[in-house]
């Protein structure tokens, strides 16, 4: 079963992962987004930033929050968080309830995605 991580190429600026042609069908646009692989391949994408807006920041993070726990936990296959950038995957972070430095980095990701574009 081929993994993510070997994916994973390090001579850039940043850890990235290139798309194949495939995969980019499910790409939406440029900002945070959880990830989900079976057999190392993009089966879908979770987009933290679908929530509706909300003045209450942080009621609108903990939305968001939730919304990716819950998809996270329906999961199959490995989750990874990244950086959708120009059809690229850049730091990818596997995320695993098991992991708590990994689910505390996601919150804080997404926390911060809700703080800055709303």
């Amino acid at each position: 079963m081929p993994l993510v991580s070997d994916r994973i190429d390090h001579t850039g600026a940043c850890p990235f992962i290139d798309l194949t042609e495939a995969e980019m069908e499910l790409y939406r646009g440029a900002g945070w987004r959880l990830a989900r692989f079976e057999d190392g391949i993009l089966m879908g994408l979770f987009n933290p930033d679908d929530v509706e807006y909300q003045a209450n920041t942080q009621a609108m993070t903990e939305e968001a929050l939730d919304a990716a726990t819950a998809w996270l936990a329906n999961a199959v296959g490995e989750v990874w968080l990244v950086k959708c950038s120009c059809y690229q995957f850049c730091m990818p972070r596997r995320i695993a309830f098991d992991d708590p430095a990994a689910m505390a980095h996601l919150a804080r990701i997404i926390g911060e995605a809700m703080a800055n574009e709303w």
